[in-house]
């Protein structure tokens, strides 16, 4: 997660999806990349905090 958002510039309005279904994917029209946080299932809750702990690195929040 860390490497994906490092690459987004800053200008970037960033949206997250997050899918919480065993098996497929999120079919949107509004999804530009589809990204795998984990090899293995999460919680949702789990999944949004890793995107935040994420940002909250590359903008030095915390």
């Amino acid at each position: 997660m860390r490497k994906y958002v490092d690459v987004v510039g800053d200008d970037v309005n960033l949206v997250f999806v997050v899918g919480a279904m065993v098996h497929g994917k999120i079919e949107l029209d509004y999804i530009d990349d589809f990204i795998a946080i984990s090899d293995y299932p999460l919680s949702a809750a789990m999944c949004i905090a890793r995107i935040i702990e994420a940002l909250v690195d590359k903008w030095s929040i915390l």
